[in-house]
């Protein structure tokens, strides 16, 4: 297995109120696998990827990728890694709107420490991959949403991470545009060999992956 989540509670308190957003998760995906994680708003999908991506830790449990736990890492460990392993794509695209298609993609090189490749070669690269070389010096704002989540894929697969988080990827797409930005998905998943982990309301999209793991109030309830 590629991912291995054990015994997962995320616990969020301020001085009045102590949420548990999560409750004893356990949680393993295969290399090469495309799974989905559905269940209502608010049922902990987002802070189960969060985790997993290494965005957020967890109160207690243990995180374990590629053979590494990665729970205990301090900081500039934990960005390293994520760095070089791990590719985000989110419903609300998070591009720099002052910055070129270009200079968006090629970011997390710019982040990756010891980085001596080309990262302008590599970011066109990514954006030929998903049809927008035509696109590489519009600002964000000049862009459909399908072409800015096209965009945010190529910066999600530019540094060659083994791992694809997408959280409700075509959640702001019309039906068209989500079944591009799936059909991309699946020739990452599929050409690739990239894992594919992905938080969708979508239950057609979801059944079209490998498996499909349900939550509810912070518990997964099927597998």
């Amino acid at each position: 297995m590629l991912i291995n989540l054990k015994g997962i509670n995320k616990v969020y308190t301020t001085d009045t109120l102590e949420t548990q957003a999560l409750s004893d998760v356990s949680l393993s995906v295969n290399r090469g696998e495309f799974l989905s994680i559905m269940g209502p708003s608010g049922c902990g999908k987002s802070t189960m990827l969060n985790i997993m991506g290494l965005l957020d830790r967890p109160t207690s449990g243990t995180v374990e990728i590629d053979g590494r736990v990665v729970t205990g890492l301090k900081d500039k460990e934990l960005a390293r890694f994520r760095n070089e392993t791990l590719g985000f794509i989110f419903q609300s695209f998070h591009l720099i709107s002052t910055l070129s298609v270009l200079d968006n993609v090629t970011l997390p090189l710019v982040y990756r420490k010891g980085f001596r490749g080309d990262k302008t070669a590599l970011a066109k690269a990514a954006l030929e991959r998903v049809g927008l070389s035509n696109r590489m010096g519009h600002r964000p704002g000049q862009l459909s949403g399908g072409q800015a989540q096209r965009v945010a894929i190529a910066r999600a697969i530019v540094g060659n991470p083994s791992i694809i988080l997408a959280d409700e990827p075509c959640g702001n797409l019309d039906s068209r545009m989500g079944s591009e930005i799936m059909n991309i998905l699946h020739t990452l998943n599929k050409e690739d060999g990239r894992t594919v982990v992905m938080v969708t309301h979508n239950e057609a999209q979801a059944r079209e992956t490998d498996r499909i793991v349900h939550f509810f109030d912070g518990r997964q309830v099927t597998v």
